[in-house]
């Protein structure tokens, strides 16, 4: 959720790498592939013939091991998957075929191989570096070798044939892709009828709230004499960076300099879900308990911006309370900032 800097001449050198490594085709996965589509063997993962690392920021690709460190502990993913899986109405007892998008370096994998006792799971992402975390990982591990395999490839190509997959799921990827409609378009195509894809994204009417919020805080400082303080220049870049991100997914001229891109609403998913032919779409907090939900965000975004360890004055933390004492739990649920998002074809 801040601004970096995009991957481009490191980017293509790093390409060129993963070009200098490729060798034949691995046939093993033929039966899922896409017409037109090879994949080659990297130690323990599969990677497009065609990969480039279009539109992704560094920390995804040059600096994945800082990116690994940061976040991969500090979400609890098996208590999020489990909430999704429950919202989608998934069959745990069933076999089933899984790809998890934008897998990183496996927390959502992991879990979903925990909540999901009988799926093989397809992880998959744009940067081989963090798949090769997984692998690592998977490979040390009886209980998951064989069950989850790691692909890399961009969203945007047309990759698996149609109807190989009974759920896709997403933990926080569409709002990092240059053409979110045509990914989806491409993931939807491989679902099979019935099938669920469930993401979990940054929704544009809570993040509006946050925005509000952000300015709030931002007065708070101020009257403490903080007004140019680390929390406020965090408050302030947070505020452009969500106004930068408003309205339907169109290419901006500063679009390919940020790593999160959108922030979605409901009337663009719903078109969307026309658009590809999916049956339905259904929006739900990506909490149970929203209580807390908007000082639950401030004191996370703290978090991930290394800020954890700052005082915070008491009158921003009342700030913030504010917001939370004074929308009632209903609309909350549809102010929610981040949401979990069921597709049915």
């Amino acid at each position: 959720m801040r601004l970096l800097r995009a991957a481009t001449s490191r980017g293509a050198t790093v390409a060129s790498a993963v070009a200098s490594r490729r060798g034949p085709a691995d046939t093993a996965y033929a039966d899922i592939l896409a017409p037109g589509v090879e994949v080659v063997r990297d130690g323990s993962i599969l990677i497009d013939r065609d990969w480039m690392p279009a539109g992704v920021t560094s920390q995804f690709i040059e600096d994945a091991k800082t990116y690994h460190e940061r976040y991969f502990d500090r979400l609890d993913f098996t208590e999020l998957v489990d909430y999704c899986l429950g919202l989608a109405a998934i069959d745990r007892t069933q076999s089933l075929r899984v790809l998890d998008i934008g897998s990183g370096s496996g927390a959502s994998v992991l879990a979903a191989c925990r909540l999901l006792p009988r799926a093989h799971i397809l992880a998959s992402d744009i940067s081989p570096q963090l798949l090769r975390m997984l692998a690592a990982f998977v490979d040390t591990r009886d209980d998951l070798r064989g069950r989850i395999t790691a692909f890399c490839f961009d969203l945007h190509r047309r990759f698996f044939r149609p109807e190989s997959f009974d759920v896709v799921i997403g933990a926080a990827i569409l709002h990092h892709l240059l053409d979110p409609r045509a990914a989806l378009a491409n993931v939807a195509a491989s679902l099979r009828p019935g099938g669920k894809i469930i993401l979990v994204e940054p929704l544009e009417s809570g993040s509006l709230v946050l925005v509000a919020m952000f300015a709030r805080v931002l007065g708070a400082l101020a009257e403490v004499g903080d007004g140019d303080g680390r929390i406020a220049q965090l408050m302030k870049a947070m505020r452009l960076d969500i106004q930068s991100r408003l309205g339907p997914p169109v290419e901006k001229p500063w679009t390919r300099q940020l790593d999160d891109k959108w922030v979605f609403d409901r009337p663009y998913l719903a078109q969307l879900a026309a658009d590809l032919g999916l049956s339905k779409v259904e929006v739900h907090p990506a909490q149970s308990d929203l209580s807390n939900v908007y000082e639950n965000a401030f004191m996370g975004l703290l978090a991930d911006s290394g800020l954890s360890h700052v005082q915070v004055p008491q009158r921003v933390i009342d700030s913030v309370r504010m917001f939370d004492r004074g929308i009632a739990e209903d609309l909350k649920g549809e102010l929610c900032p981040t949401g979990v998002i069921v597709f049915t074809r």
